[in-house]
């Protein structure tokens, strides 16, 4: 479910909450971490390196995503996702 806050709204209750103010400055951080590490795995690894990776860290959604997302949330095109989860590039 996505909600979605006006700026002034989300002000007034950091004021009128600060465990709010707190718990999304800490989600904002994580968040950015998460990002960052992505952005150097992209930069840095290979495509079949981000591949096995991926698989090794979230074994369970593998199956559960359609390979053109997945490809595309890699980098890579989803002929040589295919080709990676066949095993097909060694």
């Amino acid at each position: 479910e996505i909600v979605k806050i006006d700026y002034y709204v989300l002000e007034k209750l950091y004021l009128e909450i600060p465990k709010l103010e707190r718990f999304f400055r800490i989600m904002t951080q994580r968040s950015f971490g998460f990002m960052q590490r992505r952005m150097l795995s992209n930069l840095s690894l290979s495509a079949k390196d981000r591949y096995e990776e991926f698989v090794d860290k979230y074994p369970h959604i593998v199956n559960q995503i359609p390979q053109y997302v997945l490809a595309s949330y890699l980098g890579m095109s989803t002929e040589y996702y295919s080709k990676l989860r066949n095993n097909k590039i060694v």
